[in-house]
């Protein structure tokens, strides 16, 4: 078999079915590869189409010359097809066109007229349309925009494959938006051949940066398309379609280009929806058009980082080595409530929210907090209260875990020094055993001279550093003032309370820093990120290092602080304050400012949380009612995109969240003034992307969110319409006594300008 010219072999493009990027049981997604077309790609159809339609017209001749707007794969075709045919083409496409693409049509003997890049694929199209307009008698536009020769290719061409070549199996067909021809054409056929079958259209979000796609609210919608025609429209991102079109090379041996990348993308969101189906996804063309785009090259590390203190460079957690163990300090045993001291709890909500984030994105991590339980603060708590140490440690970390668990630290755990023994004296012993600790007097210290880089995470001079301001040096026997304590010989009150561990040095008690130091070994798979406060920059910083660097040959990925608090607070503030407000106001600083402890600082945060805890009211109550539609308007899904990527940035950027409160806010706001307006599809879009949000943050108490009316128990229901109906009539005690009953059945009722909300008591 052969072809009487390279025309006659467009289409019939093969159907790859996708094995490792995709894989469920009972649903196949097989890829229909463009890129075989012999000009390369899916244009080719609607080139040959356009331009044979045109000659069926007698629109052509010598004289005339053939004039396009193109992001280039249409021009690559069109520049093939008059090659072929003996044409005069002229093509227009922005300047920001692979240098691949420019060079090939050129090559089949185009001339290129390039329009400025900001201007995206609209300016070409502006300035094509001039000319045609002006010089008729010159040029013929071929318009593919609004030529129904585009939609014919894919009807009589692409959709007629893809039932043939799936024996009519085919169950969803998943196409991305660009003129659009592609999913016009091949839904039309769908629905002639069987109308069950779906036809999804896939549109980035305005701004994007995926070649030859369009966002229809952000340019110029061509007049062939009708959103009504797809079964449903998909949002897709830059950077997961980018990353697709990676993953297909890698794990599939199919170098495609950015489109086919978002198409995947979507084929699988679509996928992951079925129990059972044949997705068919459109791949429009090779990646071999992007070589000289950055969609290829070789990337500098992206995604979640931190900055670590040590060596100043990002460390990006989501390629380290897994699992990661995240780790802090939890707060002495004699701070009982939170206002006793805010900072370590400060940092356990950060190191809950970052460790809810790894795993999110599908990273396995720990986070843990230690618990000093056996140093001089918990002895003297537990002979305060008159308690055994063991009694007091049991009922702090209980204490401890009802607080995080109020503050929604779901991905935190605690675990106390007590549970670490073991480890803490073998570390010890192995210090002993390296010359890097001695005993003196039954007691152990940690040689610093051991250890030559002890000083240089907190940039410490120990040459300069002035001694005895913080300890009585006549209390120690140390044989360097510098030295640390790791075991101390204990006190008649401790062999009294029998508070002492039994070693071959003698009866001791671990320091503080031992103490931690073997928990974050014990409690963790592994020790990846450290995250202490400004204040234990030296020696504890120091210290930890010099234990873990020589005890255990270990040492955390990130070193990371958080800056010390600022001011006082009366803990009589803390009943008044709901939880998760609390938990709002210790993320609310950057973590190189101090959290203000002040009366209006806390004020204005818990009236930030409430005004968040009254967006979500609203959009839980519009979200439940009936709709005429689940699309959400272009604003709302404008609104959802900028809190995705407001969130997604900051959370990349060293969980910076104090940069993403401002459009939180913002966007709050305008939930709560546009409330009237909003569609249920509104707000279930508002809402969807609000929880997935908070699934990381942990902001909102869902316990004090109204029941959607949908939900109210049938006896509730009957109560708040009578009610309602004596607040018409102004029957207030009726209303006040109706209150009663709804109080009596387990509900709390409010009023508000939209209606009676009811909260479940």
């Amino acid at each position: 078999m052969h072809h009487e010219n390279v025309l006659t072999a467009v289409g019939q493009t093969p159907l790859v079915r996708i094995n490792r990027v995709f894989s469920k049981p009972g649903v196949t997604i097989l890829a229909k590869l463009e890129a075989r077309n012999p000009g390369g790609s899916i244009k080719d159809r609607v080139a040959l189409a356009m331009v044979e339609a045109a000659e069926r017209q007698g629109l052509l001749g010598p004289d005339k010359i053939i004039i396009e707007a193109t992001s280039g794969n249409t021009g690559v075709g069109l520049a093939m097809v008059c090659a072929v045919k003996g044409y005069k083409l002229r093509l227009l496409m922005p300047e920001t066109a692979s240098a691949e693409r420019k060079m090939i049509m050129q090559a089949y003997g185009a001339e290129i007229q390039l329009t400025p890049g900001h201007l995206s694929t609209d300016g070409a199209i502006e300035e094509t349309y001039r000319l045609a307009r002006e010089h008729p008698e010159t040029y013929v536009l071929m318009d593919q925009f609004n030529n129904p020769a585009s939609v014919a290719a894919h009807y009589d061409g692409t959709g007629r494959e893809i039932w043939e070549q799936t024996e009519g199996k085919v169950t969803h067909v998943v196409a991305t938006l660009g003129t659009s021809g592609t999913v016009m054409g091949i839904a039309k056929r769908m629905r002639a051949c069987n109308p069950a079958i779906q036809v999804i259209a896939l549109e980035p979000r305005p701004g994007h940066a995926l070649q030859g796609l369009k966002n229809m609210q952000a340019s110029y919608p061509p007049g062939i398309y009708d959103k009504k025609v797809p079964d449903r429209i998909v949002r897709v991102e830059d950077d997961e379609s980018f990353e697709m079109c990676r993953r297909l090379a890698r794990e599939e041996g199919l170098l495609v280009g950015m489109s086919s990348g978002a198409a995947m993308v979507g084929a699988i969101k679509v996928a992951q929806e079925l129990e059972e189906g044949l997705v068919v996804v459109l791949f429009p063309d090779s990646g071999e058009r992007y070589l000289s785009t950055p969609l290829f090259a070789r990337r500098p590390q992206a995604g979640l980082h931190l900055h670590d203190r040590r060596t100043g460079q990002p460390v990006y957690l989501e390629s380290a080595p897994r699992p990661l163990g995240l780790y802090t300090m939890a707060p002495p045993l004699d701070a009982i409530h939170i206002m006793d001291d805010p900072e370590p709890w400060r940092r356990m909500v950060h190191l809950d929210v970052l460790a809810r984030q790894l795993r999110a994105r599908g990273v396995d991590a720990q986070a843990v907090a230690g618990v000093a339980d056996l140093d001089d603060r918990a002895l003297a708590a537990a002979r305060a209260e008159g308690v055994s140490r063991e009694a007091l440690s049991e009922a702090r970390l209980k204490h401890f875990a009802w607080q995080a668990e109020a503050l929604g630290c779901r991905a935190l755990g605690f675990f106390p020094a007590s549970k670490a023994v073991p480890r803490l004296l073998e570390i010890a012993e192995k210090l002993l055993s390296k010359g890097a600790a001695y005993e003196k007097l039954r007691s152990v210290y940690f040689d610093v001279l051991r250890f030559p880089e002890y000083g240089q995470l907190s940039h410490t001079d120990l040459e300069k550093l002035s001694l005895g301001k913080t300890v009585d040096l006549a209390d120690y026997v140390k044989e360097n003032p510098k030295d640390f304590t790791l075991l101390k010989r204990v006190s008649l009150q401790d062999l009294k309370h029998g508070d002492l561990i039994p070693t071959s040095w003698g009866n001791v008690r671990p320091s503080w820093f031992l103490q931690l130091a073997a928990v974050a070994l014990e409690a963790l798979p592994r020790l990846s990120v450290f995250l202490a406060g400004q204040a234990h920059s030296f020696p504890h910083l120091e210290n930890f290092r010099a234990i873990w660097r020589l005890g255990a040959g270990v040492e955390p990925l990130a070193w990371v602080t958080l800056q010390s608090p600022a001011g006082t607070l009366d803990p009589a503030l803390l009943p008044a304050i709901p939880p998760r407000a609390l938990r709002l106001w210790l993320l609310s600083a950057a973590p190189s400012k101090s959290l203000q402890l002040s009366a209006h600082n806390l004020e204005m945060w818990t009236a930030n949380w409430n005004r968040i805890q009254q967006a979500a009211a609203v959009l839980v109550e519009l979200a439940a009612q009936p709709a005429q539609s689940a699309q959400p308007a272009p604003a709302v899904k404008t609104l959802c995109d900028e809190l995705t990527r407001s969130f997604q940035h900051t959370m990349d950027e060293a969980c910076s969240l104090h940069r993403h409160w401002p459009t939180l806010l913002r966007g709050c706001r305008r939930i709560l003034s546009q409330a009237s307006t909003l569609t249920p599809g509104d707000a279930a879009a508002l809402w969807q992307t609000l929880c997935a949000h908070d699934d990381i943050l942990g902001l909102l108490d869902h316990s004090r969110l109204p029941l959607p009316a949908s939900a109210w128990p049938a006896e509730v229901a009957a109560l708040v319409a009578e009610r309602e109906a004596a607040r018409r009539a102004k029957d207030y005690p009726a209303a006040d006594r109706l209150r009663e009953a709804l109080q009596a059945a387990g509900c709390r009722v409010e009023d508000t300008p939209h209606g009676p909300r009811i909260y479940k008591e």
